[in-house]
């Protein structure tokens, strides 16, 4: 998305994450393996981690689901990257 967008460009995710509850995290890590076999997506992906990875600017981060797992992630395209 850093590539396509254009400097200083909002990019919006709403994305379901690996939760940061211990418990629910670890759970998450065991039937992501089924997860995936089953519906074709994992569920224990660290976004919001991975977007700071990628170099797009996180603005904010806002949980929308119980235990952490559905997150809305403004960043923006740095204006340096033009």
């Amino acid at each position: 998305m850093k590539r396509v967008v254009k400097p200083g460009g909002k990019v919006l995710l709403l994305e379901h994450v690996r939760s940061s509850h211990p418990v629910l995290g670890r759970l998450m890590d065991w039937l992501n393996s089924l997860v995936v076999f089953l519906v074709g997506d994992n569920i224990n992906r660290r976004t919001v981690e991975n977007v700071r990875k990628a170099g797009l600017e996180i603005e904010q981060v806002e949980n929308l689901g119980v235990g952490g797992i559905f997150k809305m992630i403004v960043t923006r395209v740095g204006k340096e990257d033009s």
